[in-house]
């Protein structure tokens, strides 16, 4: 699952080992600091997500479930996003120019 908060990409995937976990991972460290600040993150810098960490199914959801209820304010996302970092803005534009294009 691919997961895009106003200032996070994660992707999140069965732990292949441990059914009640997730492999949560990201591109960028600070995407995954920001959703899990408690967390110790992991570094791979031959995985092609170079970041991720081992989080609960359970405390996974809560997290999601949280941001839901406290920062899901907005009515555009893409208004809403912290354009502060350009890469970050040309990411997010990229993938809304191609799931037009899926659309279409």
């Amino acid at each position: 699952m691919w997961l895009f908060t106003q200032n996070s990409f994660i992707s999140v995937v069965q732990h292949r080992q441990q059914p009640h976990d997730v492999l949560v991972r990201a591109r960028v460290k600070s995407h995954l600091a920001r959703l899990f600040p408690q967390k110790q993150i992991q570094e791979d810098a031959e995985a092609d997500y170079r970041y991720r960490l081992i989080v609960p199914k359970i405390e996974f959801a809560k997290v999601v479930s949280e941001y839901i209820m406290q920062s899901l304010d907005y009515d555009n996302f893409k208004a809403a996003q912290d354009t502060g970092d350009p890469a970050w803005t040309r990411f997010l534009h990229a993938v809304w120019t191609e799931g037009l294009r899926l659309q279409k």
